[in-house]
């Protein structure tokens, strides 16, 4: 076994002083920075974070440090046992090495205060978010202790939570999603995690009726990809991979209805429903507006000039799209409302703001993706955010009449 790994593994086995050393920890971290260069910048990221439990106190925040003790754990043994496998297969290795060996040691530094379901959820979030930022990213050491423990903080405050055994089916339950994605070459493994994380979070929030929504986008999305792919590829537009997606359009695509979907379980209004409404239209219409739309034999016009333009210029809007971003809008609608989400006014608010919010997708595209201040992405996190908007303005004038 090479020194790096050695050290990797004592850094790791540190984890077990937290209990009885809290951040006096951090001189063995010290000794291991000196000893092996390789593993300088998770040690010095490790300790930094013990330290930062007791500089954070005098601010009247805390930073539990089963959390941190989970970091430890995400950042040392699971990267050590999931290394020798491909992306996916490693990934599912890393989450499931972060629960089995995260769990007790968390539950041990919280002496046992700690309800099993929180100690299981935030096993899971620090798994994933360990197993993700330790694939995408080229300062591991650094992002992945930092990462998963900022996750994992984020999530460590007081809800409820169904029992451990449910936790664990619905994490599953989203697994088998991701797998059959990928294997049907709709997602790579980084999607697998970013849908995975997702599905958890919506679903422990709000319910699997609201996931349902994400669902449909999911899979509308990576179907109409698929649609009259020989002649977009044939035009020079087509996706590429094949159309399968990465974590980054899942997570443009994504992180408004999320934080909708979160908002809802903390707050419970009726607005947030409406705008997570709004936030899948609009990323569904979208979609199917530029998938279906690129096939138009009517050659697109600039939405900002209506001047003519070439086939998947951003910014460029065909009455192709125009109805497929109205249909698709109406489809989330109408599955809100089959869902017990809303009634005729969430199908209204899903056909409005999700057609609008194309509308504005194709307007940031037409100006500020153009002139490079925007990726696609950046303006698919923009133009949910707006369809968001629109949902809870719907709300807002239910609330005046």
């Amino acid at each position: 076994m090479r020194q790096e790994d050695v050290a990797r593994l004592a850094i790791g086995l540190m984890v077990l002083l937290l209990p009885y050393a809290g951040a006096f920890t951090v001189i063995p971290l010290v000794a291991v920075f000196f000893w092996d260069r390789e593993s300088r910048l998770l040690s010095a990221s490790l300790g930094m974070l013990l330290l930062l439990r007791p500089a954070l106190s005098v601010t009247h925040l805390e930073l539990p440090v089963y959390v941190v003790a989970i970091s430890f754990v995400a950042s040392t043994f699971s990267p050590f046992a999931s290394k020798r496998f491909d992306a996916l297969t490693g990934s599912i290795i890393y989450l499931m090495t972060t629960v089995a060996l995260g769990y007790p040691l968390a539950t041990m530094t919280s002496w046992g205060g700690l309800a099993e379901a929180k100690v299981l959820f935030l096993a899971i979030l620090g798994g994933l978010s360990g197993a993700f930022l330790n694939h995408v990213s080229k300062e591991r050491d650094f992002t992945v202790p930092f990462g998963s423990c900022m996750v994992m903080w984020l999530f460590s405050f007081d809800y409820p939570l169904p029992e451990s055994g449910r936790i664990l089916m619905i994490c599953l339950f989203a697994l088998v999603l991701g797998v059959g994605a990928y294997y049907a070459k709709a997602a790579d493994s980084d999607a697998v995690l970013s849908e995975t994380f997702i599905c958890l979070l919506v679903i422990l929030f709000s319910g699997p009726g609201w996931f349902a929504l994400l669902l449909a986008f999911y899979f509308l999305g990576g179907g109409f990809t698929r649609y009259g792919y020989a002649y977009k590829r044939k035009l020079g537009i087509a996706q590429s991979k094949g159309g399968v997606r990465g974590y980054k359009n899942v997570f443009s695509n994504s992180l408004v209805p999320l934080a909708m979907a979160i908002c809802h379980g903390i707050y419970g209004s009726d607005l947030f429903v409406l705008a997570f409404i709004g936030a899948v239209a609009t990323a569904n219409g979208d979609t199917l507006a530029s998938e279906i739309g690129q096939t138009s034999r009517t050659k697109p016009r600039m939405i900002t000039t209506m001047e003519v333009t070439d086939a998947g210029v951003d910014g460029g809007v065909t009455p192709l799209g125009e109805v497929a971003a109205l249909a698709g809008s109406i489809i989330i609608g109408l599955l809100a409302a089959a869902a017990g989400m809303s009634g005729g006014y969430g199908l209204l608010a899903g056909a409005v703001a999700g057609f609008l919010g194309t509308n504005f997708d194709s307007l940031l595209g037409a100006t500020l993706q153009r002139k490079g201040y925007l990726t696609n992405n950046g303006v698919n996190l923009l133009a949910t955010l707006f369809g968001a908007v629109v949902g809870a303005l719907f709300w807002g004038v239910l609330k005046i009449i």
